[in-house]
C-alpha cells in the first residue's frame, strides 16, 4: 500500500457546514484510493495546504483525486495540488448521453455545484517520496 491518510471531521449540532481534514503521507510518490468517511450535501469548499505535515512539501505535480467509495465515480480532482489555495468547485454539466456540454452563446454557464451522498475515498499520485499535505472539505449538508 502506498502512502497514508488520517481524515478527521468537524460540523455543528445539526445541519450545516461538515469540514473533513484528510492529512495525507506520501510513500513512493503516492496515497492509495483510501476511506475518509461520508457527507450528504454541496461542496462548497475544497482548501489545500501543501507544506502541511513533518514530510516534504508536496509538489505542484500532485494529482487530488476524490470518489464515490461505492462506484469509484471521480467526485472531484485537481492536478495540481501542491498549490495553496481555497476554492469553490464546480464541475461542467452534462448532456442526457453523458456527453461534457461546452460553453458556447446558447450555453454561457455550463458549471453546476458537485453535491456529495455517500462515502468518499481520497487519492494522491504523481508526487515524490515523502510528500505531506492537508485536504480541507467543506460541505454544506441540508
Amino acid at each position: 500500500m502506498a502512502g497514508s491518510l488520517t481524515a478527521t471531521h468537524s460540523a455543528r449540532k445539526g445541519k450545516g457546514i461538515v469540514r473533513i481534514d484528510i492529512a495525507l503521507t506520501c510513500a513512493s510518490g503516492a496515497v492509495d484510493a483510501a476511506p475518509i468517511g461520508s457527507a450528504y450535501g454541496r461542496l462548497v469548499g475544497v482548501a489545500f495546504d501543501p507544506a502541511a505535515g513533518a514530510g516534504a512539501t508536496m509538489t505542484t505535480t500532485a494529482d487530488f483525486t476524490l470518489t464515490d467509495s461505492v462506484t469509484g465515480a471521480t467526485i472531484f480532482s485537481t492536478l495540481d495540488f501542491g498549490t495553496a489555495r481555497l476554492i469553490r468547485p464546480t464541475q461542467v454539466i452534462t448532456s442526457n448521453v453523458g456527453v461534457a456540454v461546452t460553453a458556447a452563446a446558447t450555453a454561457v454557464d455550463v458549471n453546476r455545484d458537485i453535491y456529495i451522498a455517500g462515502t468518499m475515498k481520497a487519492a494522491i499520485a504523481n508526487a515524490t517520496t515523502t510528500d505531506t499535505g492537508l485536504v480541507s472539505l467543506f460541505i454544506e449538508e441540508g
